[in-house]
């Protein structure tokens, strides 16, 4: 199996010219054309690394947005941005949300060796991590605990995952709706409490904890 490559780009040409040419190179790829598309696609299947357009349908500088709430959220992949901003405050900016930043128009083969320059520097986000008896397995997306899988939804595994990956860090409610169903959402109130709830009655009452008044954290 290749590399998988999530591909953000609005626009058709250039994305259909870019997924070719990668796959072309043995990649995987994963054409998301919004940043919405790109949210969803994220949490289906692992990606070995990002390529985002900046401008996207959602705004000016939607990539750099997406960029920011994916590192947020836990994700450490690495990120190559792809744009026609070249000034040097916006090539600053994407080389401190990402690793690399490449500006339109640009050769296909170099595109290629920056994204096996980026892949050469290894995966930072953990394969696995253990909170007491509970592991989890982050590149299967499964959840152990005392050594016996647990079934879990898809949305309450990447709750979990969200925690489990900023160990320590409180996330309040609004900010684990926006980062698991995406930014805007207007849903139900009591969600994220239907599925903490869900959550600790699988994997037991300590594995995240209630911080009053400020959200939710797995202990550090």
């Amino acid at each position: 199996m290749g590399t998988r490559l999530l591909l953000v780009e609005d626009d058709p040409d250039l994305g259909r010219t870019v997924t070719q040419a990668l796959e072309e190179h043995g990649f995987q790829v994963v054409w998301a054309t919004s940043q919405e598309e790109a949210w969803e696609a994220l949490w289906d299947v692992p990606f070995q690394a990002l390529v985002l357009d900046v401008r996207l349908p959602e705004g000016e500088e939607a990539g750099f947005h997406l960029a920011r709430t994916l590192r947020e959220a836990g994700f450490t992949q690495p990120i190559l941005f792809l744009t026609a901003k070249d000034a040097l405050d916006d090539r600053l900016h994407g080389l401190e949300l990402g690793e690399d930043y490449l500006t339109k128009p640009f050769a296909l083969s170099e595109l290629v060796a920056r994204i096996r320059a980026l892949l050469r520097r290894g995966e930072v986000r953990p394969r696995r991590v253990e909170v007491g008896e509970v592991v989890l397995e982050v590149e299967a997306r499964r959840v152990l605990k005392g050594g016996l899988p647990i079934g879990l939804t898809a949305k309450e595994y990447q709750v979990l995952e969200l925690l489990v990956l900023n160990r320590g860090r409180v996330f309040s409610k609004d900010e684990i709706l926006e980062r698991i169903w995406g930014p805007g959402y207007e849903g139900e109130s009591n969600l994220v409490e239907v599925y903490v709830k869900n959550l600790r009655k699988k994997l037991g009452e300590e594995v995240i904890e209630t911080i009053r008044g400020l959200g939710y954290r797995v202990p550090g």
